[in-house]
């Protein structure tokens, strides 16, 4: 019980050190799963703005002399993807985006359908800006990837069509991308980013099982076990406990 941080969901922020150490001084070592969050194993202090966002982690203590340990469970908000393997003849081609670890949770993107603008003279979906230029004018629409501006959602047929993986795309291809984007949420807008990786595949069968095996094993260690209803971002993995979430994969499977 003593053993706690001041919330359970943290955001970045641009504009301060977004630092964050347990509530109560405690003498011990701290972990944590999944990789991606910065922490210090003495302290405990997090760094939020150099963590890896829209994962959910488990943090360890053990206090000193001790071997016993308890956790505590925090979120860094932000989007992810599902590992997923995606028919396109299945009708099966677009990747939303998970927000705050959260597959249940309500889009903070919203496409009203409405391409007028305001009176203002601003674009309607502009609460959420994805495919943004990153800081070196990193620009994820120039690798053909389809990206919905105001919502996320990858097309991957478009993808495809668009020539990411050449005119003519050889079974087996990979593709890695990041994305970058801003919620106008907690974090105020501030540039955020997700590496991504993209599979193409001809047929289901070109796909390796070691491959399929790996999408399953990321998905069945997800924090709470395996119901991914309850889909919560953090894996944890007994034979891995350091198993990497990112970045996700996205499997295209033309058939």
């Amino acid at each position: 019980s003593t053993f706690t941080y001041s919330d359970t969901i943290f955001y970045i922020n641009e504009s301060l050190e977004n630092k964050i150490k347990p509530v109560k001084t405690l003498n011990g070592t701290f972990s944590v799963v999944p990789e991606g969050l910065l922490i210090n194993e003495t302290s405990g202090e997090i760094d939020i703005n150099k963590s890896e966002t829209g994962l959910k982690y488990r943090i360890s203590f053990t206090p000193t002399g001790s071997e016993v340990s308890c956790t505590f469970e925090l979120t860094i908000g932000g989007i992810n993807y599902l590992d997923k393997v995606y028919i396109l003849d299945q009708n099966d081609f677009l990747a939303a985006p998970i927000f705050n670890a959260k597959r249940d949770a309500i889009s903070p993107c919203p496409d009203d359908d409405d391409d007028d603008d305001d009176d203002d003279g601003s674009d309607d979906n502009s609460v959420c800006k994805f495919g943004e230029l990153g800081p070196d004018d990193e620009d994820i629409s120039l690798l053909g990837i389809e990206v919905n501006n105001s919502t996320g959602i990858i097309d991957l047929q478009k993808t495809v069509e668009n020539g990411a993986f050449g005119s003519d795309p050889v079974s087996g291809s990979e593709l890695e991308a990041k994305l970058y984007y801003r919620l106008q949420d907690q974090t105020l807008g501030a540039l955020n980013a997700i590496d991504l990786k993209i599979f193409y595949f001809a047929t289901l069968a070109d796909v390796p099982q070691s491959l399929l095996d790996e999408i399953d094993q990321k998905n069945e260690d997800l924090l709470g076990g395996g119901n991914n209803m309850g889909f919560t971002n953090a894996r944890v993995n007994a034979e891995n406990p350091k198993a990497k979430p990112r970045p996700p994969y996205l499997l295209i499977v033309a058939r």
